[in-house]
């Protein structure tokens, strides 16, 4: 009886279980979260790619502890930080807070605190704060918070790269010999590189905390992970820094034992040292008396060696003189440095060795060093070996008549500092002077009217455009070039200068307006003779100046108005200039590539005649038609070996490909033909199930003109021969659109398309 009452009980308990489960965990979901993927320790890829770090292991803690499932995306910060903007994510990690990212963004409570130093080369002197920047190019990541703190401080010559380990590899390249970037990345990648020991670095530029952000208003996820990360115990993070950051080896010995071990030591020692008395005071006088002369003579010997030892290990010269300047003795370890045969100058006086300038200097420095008793140090230069070397020589006197002279060559020293000079004035991209001996010169000449001044500054036109088309690396060789350019046409004794990313300003004395005449059409011959090599992009430079041949005017007036008036050049020529580089583009990409010949034309007529067909309005099928001629025109980035290659790309090539529709969107921007079409050439291979690039959009979130475009560029496509492939018949395509109806491609379009293709076949 009593077995069964125990079996019903069992029973109930059992039923009541599956009847209401316990709930342990939340139920499953799941997170999306965006880091960058180059910041070591927080997140970085190991060698086969996939994600670790300190970040990446917070996030396996928060999935134990909610079960819920934590989707980690790791990419370029610039890309993390955009695709967050857009709605991709809705959690980034590796975040520091500033004032523009609080519109959009939220933030958790801190995990992380940052030094964010100035990396610099070690033959840089000077750099110790964002002031001591002013007149070097930075390197920094893209969409980093240090370009926001050095742009606040008015530093706008920033080098962009896509991530940190870019910007330690220009480094190493010699691209770049300032840098700002995160101290714990920064460290990791020069060590990685080898290069720990050429770079040195300031004080924190600044300190930032590392968060993680959620997208505004989004208050309930921000809730959640506050009180989940804050709830893991501190031994978990704990577990975690040690495995990345590394431990200290603390003492393994017991203190206890440690401080008897030391006191017994010292017993022990004591003892030993009684008992040593104890048997000294044994031993006879005679015996005293012979190990004391023994210890002296040992004591002398030693010494002598020591004192031969460090003259050996001075590279120094030494020369002894008495009070006349007449050469005692000599000790070098290197005779074939000397500027002569020790017999040529042994007990011979200086005015018997050399001219009686340097023979006055040596004099002196004598002289002074007996009758002050201190050290006198004089720099002098000879030519040893046909080649000028530089000495460093420090006179001291070792008795009432006799004084030591200590020579060192200091020719490397004098070519470093020389070197340091000249990168300390010099632009390390042009070779030109750069802003600081620009405004060196400015200021000696500011309290000078002089007259016949000429006062020149020049502009690259469309920089930007050329950096974000054809790429960095072709737009710094458009800034050599107009630094050939202005040296070419302008005379030798002009002071040519870099003052910004784009800008040059050039200052010639005592010339004439029919020599600025010459001059200028000379650098119009220039800018003609380069254009006609066939440049991807012609080269333009706007250009203004002032003369001032009364004197009337002062330099600061004078290089205030030549900005205005290039300026004013500028403003007349921009748009055209635009407008030529976008249809050079259009050519050259036409020229390149032989998918695009009668493509445009043929997705013109189709796009034109489907928009029709919806009832799209005249004004919007006119841009229609321009998105059909100009929304591939980001391709002229893409590399021919990518363009032209005949089989299917891998992941590493479509990644680049894919790039495209960001190039043609920064083209268009920049025309103001093509402005109207900017956000469909970005959007135009927008899938409509949202597995389309670069944002995912999905349905009606992509524009109807995007739409359109997708099905009738596919359909072209498919119907015309390509590098991997021939082109299949209009049924097959139509049947492939047909397919693809619902996942790539708009089903009422799809529609209407077939509609349009059935009725052209009738």
């Amino acid at each position: 009886m009593r077995i069964k009452k125990c079996c019903l009980t069992l029973l109930i308990i059992l039923v009541f279980l599956f009847i209401h489960p316990i709930h342990g965990k939340e139920e499953s979901r799941t997170i999306k979260v965006v880091l960058d993927d180059h910041y070591p320790p927080y997140s970085f890829r190991n060698e086969n790619g996939y994600l670790q770090g300190i970040a990446i292991d917070h996030w396996k803690l928060f999935e134990l502890e909610t079960g819920i499932q934590v989707e980690i995306s790791g990419m370029e910060w610039n890309l993390a930080f955009e695709s967050m903007k857009n709605g991709k994510f809705d959690v980034i990690d590796t975040i520091s807070y500033n004032e523009e990212r609080e519109h959009f963004l939220d933030y958790t409570n801190p995990y992380a605190t940052i030094q964010v130093p100035i990396f610099f080369h070690k033959n840089i002197s000077g750099i110790t704060d964002i002031d001591s920047l002013k007149g070097f190019t930075v390197a920094a990541k893209k969409g980093d918070n240090s370009i926001y703190i050095l742009n606040k401080s008015g530093i706008d010559s920033i080098k962009l790269y896509d991530s940190a380990e870019e910007v330690v590899a220009a480094a190493k390249n010699k691209e770049a010999v300032i840098f700002v970037l995160g101290k714990p990345p920064a460290l990791y990648y020069l060590y990685k590189m080898g290069i720990e020991n050429d770079f040195n670095y300031s004080t924190s530029l600044y300190t930032s905390n590392f968060h993680r952000a959620v997208k505004e208003g989004d208050s309930a996820l921000l809730n959640e992970l506050n009180v989940v990360f804050s709830e893991i115990p501190d031994s978990a993070y704990k577990k975690i820094n040690d495995k990345w950051l590394g431990t200290s080896n603390s003492s393994q010995y017991n203190p206890k034992v440690l401080r008897n071990l030391i006191l017994l030591g010292g017993i022990v020692s004591f003892i030993t040292i009684l008992l040593l008395i104890w048997n000294r005071t044994l031993r006879s006088k005679v015996v005293e008396k012979t190990m004391a002369l023994s210890n002296t003579i040992e004591e002398l010997k030693s010494s002598e060696a020591r004192g031969k030892a460090l003259l050996e290990a001075i590279p120094d010269t030494f020369f002894l003189f008495n009070q006349k300047g007449k050469i005692l003795d000599y000790h070098t370890m290197n005779v074939d440095q000397l500027f002569m045969q020790p017999e040529q100058f042994l007990n011979k006086h200086l005015h018997e060795i050399f001219s009686p300038t340097y023979t006055t200097v040596f004099v002196e420095a004598i002289r002074e060093a007996f009758s002050t008793n201190n050290v006198i140090t004089i720099e002098y230069e000879l030519l040893v070996q046909n080649t000028m070397s530089y000495y460093e020589a420090r006179f001291v006197a070792c008795d009432k008549e006799r004084v030591v002279a200590i020579v060192r060559d200091i020719t490397e020293r004098k070519k470093a500092e020389k070197t340091l000079i000249e990168i300390g004035i010099h632009d390390a991209l042009t070779g030109l002077y750069n802003r600081y001996y620009f405004e060196q010169e400015l200021a000696k000449m500011n309290d000078n009217n002089d007259s016949n001044l000429y006062v020149g500054m020049f502009d690259l036109d469309g920089l930007k455009l050329i950096n974000d088309t054809i790429g960095h690396e072709q737009g710094d060789e458009y800034l050599i070039a107009t630094a050939q350019i202005i040296k070419a046409s302008f005379p030798e004794h002009s002071i040519i200068s870099r003052i910004g990313g784009d800008e040059f300003c050039i200052m010639i004395s005592n010339t004439s307006q029919n020599e600025i005449d010459q001059y200028r059409k000379a650098f119009l011959q220039q800018i003609e003779n380069y254009n006609q090599e066939k440049r991807i992009i012609p080269i333009s430079i706007s250009h203004g100046y002032v003369f001032n041949p009364e004197g009337s005017k002062g330099i600061s007036e004078m290089v205030m108005q030549a900005d205005n008036r290039m300026y004013r050049e500028k403003l007349h020529r921009r748009q055209s200039m635009k407008s030529e580089v976008v249809q050079t583009m259009k050519n050259m990409l036409e020229a390149r590539d032989f998918i695009t010949e009668g493509h445009a034309s043929r997705m013109e007529v189709l796009a034109a005649h489907l928009a029709t067909a919806i009832g799209i309005q005249d004004k919007d099928i006119a841009d229609i038609k321009l998105l059909a001629q100009f929304h591939d025109i980001g391709k002229v980035g893409i590399p021919d070996h990518i363009l032209f290659k005949p089989g299917r790309l891998n992941e590493e090539e479509y990644e680049i490909m894919k790039r495209h529709t960001e190039i043609g969107h920064r083209i268009a921007e920049s025309s103001v033909d093509l402005l109207p079409i900017a956000e469909f050439v970005l959007k135009h291979h927008e899938y409509w199930n949202g597995c389309g690039y670069p944002f995912g959009l999905e349905g009606t979130e992509i524009p109807i003109e995007c739409r359109i475009l997708s099905i009738v560029d596919a359909y072209d496509a498919m119907t015309n021969d390509r590098p991997y492939r021939k082109a299949l018949s209009e049924e097959v395509a139509i049947e492939e659109i047909k397919r693809c109806s619902g996942t790539q491609f708009d089903p009422k379009l799809v529609k209407e398309f077939v509609k349009i293709m059935n009725a052209t076949k009738e």
